[in-house]
């Protein structure tokens, strides 16, 4: 088979195997460019280029050293044989054909999400936090929601564990992330979860982020000079003395960015609904059918996620719990957005 007739085949299954993401992504590009030259939001579509090339060498890294340790172990009399039969047997070619064009998509993807996630205020100037504060308060039995979890939460190496598994959330979610897009076993279930991974970020963290504007309880003093999460933020740094509370430099960075113009990597700051939460929910629908590991640890680190964004001063309670039922809905969406994906051919 000559190169261009491979090519022209690869790209076709390719194209099968990823219609309903790309066309997802490429609906949310378009709307997004319009929003953000009706409302002069700056954009960066290479703001996250490099991080996912090492992201991607790290992995690609991480295989060789597998499969070498592999051969180490089993010295196999045909070293080069054996290595192409764990790609046959891995269908790497397959993984490669319908999964290198997503991961080169997601980039872009995450690089406009993160422009308009920084140009909220300009679309809706924050205004929801005290709308929020009084639902937390009637669900909370008319406390603030950290303040029902604190006698449980309010030690220092609790708090201290909580914040370690907040930061392992980017681990967990690119982890799956790239464990879906470069799989090969179930080709609809794959495609359902990159649709509602893309819409859970786009309806959570964009729209519905600028419907209700909203800066979360850490930056309620700086945003609107109210004392009503001081006690929280006065509790985190007297911790952060003994044990680090990294959510504290991470906050100083946001604030330090929302007074400039244009994205920069992970900047922009909003807080209902949660995205964090929503992801941790996607990954834990979706490793649900993996195991009793992987599902009740999905779950365990969901209920982490939920507690450590409340208790770390990030969110209100009800932007985890709106994002928990939202993500399920999306996920169903996803489902039926998915149904008639079709299977590539071998």
């Amino acid at each position: 088979m000559s190169i261009a007739r491979l090519a022209v085949r690869s790209s076709s299954a390719a194209w099968r195997a990823n219609q309903p993401f790309f066309v997802t992504v490429l609906a949310y590009i378009l709307i997004a460019l319009t929003a953000a030259a009706r409302w002069k939001i700056v954009v960066d579509v290479k703001l996250y280029n490099k991080n996912f090339l090492f992201f991607g060498s790290v992995v690609t890294l991480i295989l060789v050293v597998v499969v070498c340790g592999r051969l180490i172990i089993e010295r196999p009399l045909q070293p080069l044989r054996a290595i192409k039969n764990v790609m046959l047997s891995n269908r790497l070619a397959d993984r490669i054909t319908v999964g290198l064009p997503v991961a080169l998509v997601l980039p872009i993807f995450f690089s406009m999400f993160t422009s308009i996630k920084e140009g909220i205020s300009k679309i809706q100037p924050f205004y929801a936090d005290a709308p929020l504060t009084a639902i937390d308060r009637v669900i909370h039995g008319g406390i603030d929601a950290w303040r029902f979890f604190h006698p449980l939460l309010g030690f220092g190496p609790v708090t201290f564990s909580l914040n370690l598994l907040y930061n392992l959330w980017f681990a967990e979610v690119f982890i799956v992330l790239f464990c879906v897009v470069f799989s090969t076993w179930n080709e609809r279930l794959r495609s359902q979860f990159l649709v509602a991974f893309v819409l859970t970020w786009v309806l959570l963290g964009n729209i519905l982020a600028a419907a209700f504007a909203s800066v979360g309880p850490a930056f309620v003093m700086p945003f609107y000079g109210d004392g009503t999460f001081s006690p929280l933020m006065d509790y985190l740094k007297a911790t952060d003395i003994t044990y680090p509370v990294l959510a504290l430099d991470t906050q100083s960075y946001l604030l330090t960015n929302a007074g400039l113009d244009g994205p920069r990597l992970g900047s922009g700051i909003s807080a209902f609904p949660s995205v964090h939460v929503a992801t941790a929910t996607l990954n834990a629908i979706y490793l649900w059918r993996f195991g009793r590991v992987l599902r009740w640890g999905s779950i365990a680190f969901l209920i982490a996620i939920q507690l450590g964004s409340v208790h770390l001063g990030w969110h209100y309670a009800v932007d985890g719990y709106v994002s928990i039922l939202a993500t399920s809905a999306i996920w169903a969406a996803a489902g039926w957005l998915s149904k008639n994906c079709p299977r590539p051919e071998a």
